[in-house]
Order: structure tokens, then sequence, then C-alpha cells
């Protein structure tokens, strides 16, 4: 019970719960004592049964019938009266995956409320305490000056703030206002201390025509970052060149970074950007208290502001959970995961990024490629600099039988990602539309940059472990073998064989028939 009290929404999967009470049992008996902990349960609440909700894969609480403790003024006041109370003080059940999680909640609780007493301790200084949190929201301005001697149309110069202003706006960094038509002094907003200025500027007096882009911190106006990019002669710039759409990606990157920035010292109750951020960075550094941090960010970014993004972010990370094995259920991932893709698309259906991730969710989840196609080409309709949406394009129409044109479309997220968290994932989908398209050293060179990058992601591994071997080089596969088996001691040979294995790429090439039956 205090388990999902304290879940996002209030929620959880029968496999996460047998995972962290009954770890050390079978996954029959986890599964068996869970149901018999849920009779006994309702039993002890009687007329009240019914405020606890289960089905085949989710475990959760009606939020409308209970009470919780750490919600309750009362319990705050008790806390700020000093007096120092443990977290289900006396609770152990002798599980390490339940002691592991009841001491990350404990961290979390005293971390909240460290937060908040501070802050309401400064209030009281100046006898004034506002019912909730202020929320100050980011605000990115969008600003541009031609130089004297332009004679041509603004338009190179508004199509790259567009492009940067669509990605800040669709991964929810900030809220866009679009001050292009006004002098840069004259921009002014209400919360000066979260706002940043993107401005574009673009000059041709000594005979080179340059466009420059710099992000400014207001009021002030200090440099953030700028770069420079070379306009033809001909006054037309390619709005799908892989440097100009690198560069996009890079500002949208150091923006969100410097919103969050803004907001450290904040509690994490006030803004959704900067807990879907954080979620984020946490599930890109990988490993199961990764995971848990993550998909906790990202309820919580939904519970302040529900947008479908959020939904997106979680749907994306059961990928990662069956792509890193990190599971007990195959059928309460799937399940999950298509009912946070279902909901992030009604919420969201026009954000580039909701489309890629479900496109995803599509191929990893389901293999059910022509639904992939059809998100990953709206996501790069709507945003054609989406790195992820052109990666999961090229991975669609790989396995719907253009490899070769495939290979090219992840080639191009490569390019254009910058300096994104997920590059080393971009890596290792090359990879895999690579060994598809036959262009095997090419995929171990994409491999490698993916291991280089993350040691402890799985696929790049896997790939690797058949790629060298067949590429003659037993030495190299056995070491990637040995790699594997430290994270699955069930790894072999034999493993890439099984259907459910998560190769599939390696399986449609036909080279996991020339390893030998075992690794020796």
């Amino acid at each position: 019970m205090a388990m999902l009290a304290l879940a996002p929404e209030n929620k959880r999967s029968r496999s996460w719960l047998q995972d962290k009470l009954w770890s050390t049992r079978g996954k029959e008996q986890g599964a068996a004592s869970l149901r018999q902990s849920l009779s006994e349960i309702r039993r002890a609440l009687g007329s009240d049964r019914d405020c606890l909700l289960a089905n085949a894969f989710v475990v959760s609480l009606d939020r409308s019938r209970i009470a919780i403790d750490l919600d309750d003024p009362a319990m705050q006041s008790t806390l700020d009266a000093g007096q120092d109370l443990d977290l289900l003080e006396g609770l152990d059940i002798g599980d390490q995956e339940f002691e592991d999680w009841l001491r990350l909640e404990r961290q979390r609780i005293r971390k909240r409320h460290i937060s908040v007493s501070t802050t309401v301790r400064a209030e009281n200084a100046g006898a004034v305490r506002p019912a909730e949190p202020r929320r100050l929201p980011n605000h990115l301005l969008l600003t541009r000056k031609i130089r004297a001697g332009h004679g041509g149309s603004p338009i190179l110069a508004d199509s790259v703030l567009d492009t940067v202003a669509k990605s800040i706006a669709e991964l929810g960094a900030a809220t866009v206002f679009d001050r292009r038509t006004e002098p840069a002094e004259t921009c002014i907003c209400a919360e000066q201390s979260h706002t940043l200025a993107l401005h574009s500027e673009i000059d041709d007096s000594n005979g080179k025509r340059i466009e420059r882009l710099a992000l400014l911190q207001l009021p002030d106006k200090s440099l953030i970052w700028s770069s420079t990019l070379p306009i033809p002669r001909n006054g037309t710039m390619d709005l799908n060149d892989p440097d100009l759409l690198r560069c996009a990606n890079l500002a949208v990157s150091i923006a969100t970074d410097q919103f969050v920035k803004m907001h450290a010292d904040a509690s994490e109750r006030t803004l959704s950007s900067a807990l879907c951020y954080s979620g984020m960075l946490h599930l890109f550094r990988l490993g199961k208290i990764n995971f848990e941090a993550a998909d906790h960010l990202f309820a919580r970014a939904f519970e302040v502001e529900p947008r479908g993004i959020h939904l997106a972010w979680r749907a994306y990370l059961r990928t990662f959970l069956l792509a890193e094995r990190q599971f007990t259920c195959r059928q309460t991932i799937d399940a999950e995961a298509f009912d946070f893709m279902r909901r992030a698309l009604e919420l969201e259906p026009h954000n580039s990024y909701v489309a890629a991730l479900s496109a995803h969710v599509q191929t990893i989840m389901r293999r059910s490629y022509v639904a992939a196609y059809e998100l990953a080409e709206r996501s790069v309709q709507l945003n054609h600099a989406n790195p992820i949406g052109w990666a999961c394009l090229g991975v669609a129409k790989s396995h719907l039988g253009k490899p070769e044109e495939g290979f090219q479309h992840t080639l191009t997220a490569r390019a254009i990602a910058g300096s994104a968290p997920y590059r080393y994932q971009l890596d290792a989908l090359s990879c895999v539309v690579g060994a598809m398209a036959g262009q095997f050293d090419k995929a171990i060179y994409l491999a490698e940059a993916s291991h280089a990058l993350a040691p402890e992601f799985a696929p790049p591994l896997r790939y690797l472990s058949v790629l060298y071997s067949y590429a003659g080089r037993r030495d190299l596969s056995l070491e990637m073998v040995q790699k594997l088996q430290r994270a699955e001691p069930d790894f072999s040979y034999e493993k890439l064989r099984d259907k459910a294995y998560p190769v599939a790429g390696l399986r449609r090439t036909g080279i996991i028939d020339s390893l030998p039956l075992r690794q020796i």
C-alpha cells in the first residue's frame, strides 16, 4: 500500500511490485504471493475494498478515495518543528530490492522537505507565505537584425529561428514569443530572470554573407553561445543542410540546459520542463536505478503539466527496459508502453518528438514497421530537425525493404544531433541499419562509436559480437560476449537465434547463421 501511495499516479505494474517484494522467488511464486497479498488487503479494507484497483498488468489506488499523510499540512508542521521522522520507520521485509527502493524514497522525501522548509523559512522572514510555490515560466524570445547593405529577404534567418523554436516548444523547455518585428532592446518580458533571447543577424557588408545565431541571457544580454553560418552567393540555403540542422539542435540543447540551470535552486515542484529534462538525462545514463528515477520524474512532470511529451518519454523508456532486458513481465511493459503512447498522441498529435518516440515504441515493442514508418514520417514533416524522427524513419524503411535509403536517414540523424544525450543510441540504430544494408564495416564502426559513448549499452555489444565474428575477428567477438555476460549471465551465440531476443535487424541479414554453435 505504501509503495502504491508513493508511486507516480499511485500506480505500479504487477511485475514491478513482484520485483521489489519477492525478488528472490521465481516468477510464478512471486505472482502467487502478490495475488495473495491483494486478497488480504481487500479483506482488511472491508467496504472500502474497491479503492484498490487491479487488472492483469497494473495495481493502483483510487486517488479520490485515499489520503496520504505526507501531503497533510499537519505532517509538514511536524517536520518543520524539527522532529526527525523516518519514512516507513521499522518496516523491514528482508528483500534487498525493497530496501534499495526504501532508501531512495527516504532520500527523495528528505530532499523535498529540506527544499520546502528552506523556502518557508525565507518567506517567513519576509512575513509572506504564498499557499503554493510560485512557478516561474521560461520564456524564449526570437529576435533578428538585418545589417545595412543586405538587400534580400530575412527568410533565411527566420527559417533557422523557426527550427530552433519548434524543438524548444515541443520539448516543453519554454514558451516561445516572436519578437522579430520589434527592436531587440524593446523586448522586455515580465520574468527577465527566466528569459533567453535567440538572436539572428545577417551581414553582407564585407561582400560575404554570414548569418550569426546567438543565445543571450536577459536582461543583461550576456552571451551564452553563438555560431555563424555562411550563406551561398545566390542567397539560398538548403534548410535540410546537416550543418544548419546540427547548429539548430546545438542551440536547442544549450538553451534547454540553460533553462534548467535557472531553476537549480528551486523545489522539484517548480517546472515540468526541468523535471522532464532531468528524467531524460537519467534515462540516457542507463541502469536500473536511473530508469526508475527517470520514470518517476516523467510522471511528476505530467502531474505538474499534463502534456503528451511526458507520457511519450515514459513509453520510450519501456523500449530501453526491453533492450536492456530490465523487466520481469514482457506483457506488462508492452501494455504500459502502448497506453502511454496512445495517450501521448491524443494529447499532442502534432508534436514531432511525440511522433518520433511513438515510432520507436512501435518498432521495438511490436515490430510494427508500417505504423512506425507513418509516425516517423509525420515526425520529420512536422520538424525536419528532429534527429530521433530521422533515425526511426531510417529503421522503419530498412525493415520495409529499403535498407540503403534507411541507412542514409540514420546517418542524417547522427549528423544533425549535435551534443544530444541520446547520440549513442543514434549510433547504435545506424549500426543496425548499416548491417541490414550489408555495410558491415561501417556497421562495426558505428557500433564501436556507440560503445565508446555508452560502454554499458547492450545493443552495440550484441551487434559487435556477431559482426566481429563474421569479419573473422573472433577474439574481439569473444570480448563482447564476455562484456554482455556481466549484465546477461545467460547470453550466448545461441541466444541470438532466439526470435524473442532483441536483434531483429541481425536476423534479417542472415549472418547469425555463420556463427559457431557456441562461443569458445
